[in-house]
């Protein structure tokens, strides 16, 4: 699959309409990703809403019902975990060229030729946040790095480093910032290694 080409941006959804469609288990950190963004979310549950949702009912508006094509109207980013049906597929199609047509942010979840976006892996930890994505091509690989990356950040002396250098520029005049902060941070490093399935180390194809 040849790559999306893209350009990153982070967005402000501050009081701006958001749609999220379905109610796998990967909706509710989509849905907090939005909340955390100040977006109004929307969330339309075809099938059973699990507890997480349900949980978060009181800062949402959860409609459990099949969703339209009306739906899309007025929202500024959209989310679709499309069904495994033919009816299911081909609404993703349709949303898509409409959201094309009208400039609305659309992603129909793993399916990176229904989006308008790349739907980026995001690492939030204290002082620092990361985004990350492969063109479309893994979404399961950007979600493993980001849980790596996650775990090694967590380390609280971080947290505390960001801190101390926060401090450090506020004190700084403008005019000698850069060369000070260099120096601060000139002894901080990432240490890693890289480690692949078996199958792919021994050139076979995946399980």
């Amino acid at each position: 699959m040849t790559p999306l080409s893209t350009f990153p941006v982070e967005l402000t959804l501050t009081g701006r309409e958001a749609l999220v469609v379905g109610a796998g288990p990967e909706i509710p950190a989509r849905v907090d990703r939005l909340l955390d963004a100040g977006a109004v979310v929307t969330v339309i549950a075809e099938g059973e809403p699990g507890p997480e949702l349900r949980a978060r009912a009181g800062r949402i508006t959860l409609l459990e019902r099949a969703a339209s094509d009306a739906d899309l109207e007025g929202k500024a980013i959209v989310f679709v975990e499309p069904s495994q049906t033919p009816e299911g597929e081909a609404r993703a199609r349709r949303w898509h060229a409409e959201a094309v047509r009208r400039g609305t942010l659309f992603c129909a979840v793993d399916r990176p030729e229904a989006c308008t976006f790349v739907n980026a892996a995001v690492a939030r930890l204290p002082g620092l946040t990361m985004t990350f994505a492969t063109g479309g091509r893994s979404p399961a690989l950007a979600r493993r790095i980001r849980e790596d990356l996650e775990a090694v950040f967590s380390d609280p002396r971080f947290s505390r480093f960001v801190d101390r250098l926060g401090e450090l520029r506020a004190a700084l005049p403008r005019g000698g910032r850069a060369a000070r902060m260099a120096e601060a941070v000139r002894g901080f490093a990432i240490e890693a290694r890289l480690a692949f399935p078996g199958w792919f180390e021994r050139g076979e194809d995946p399980p």
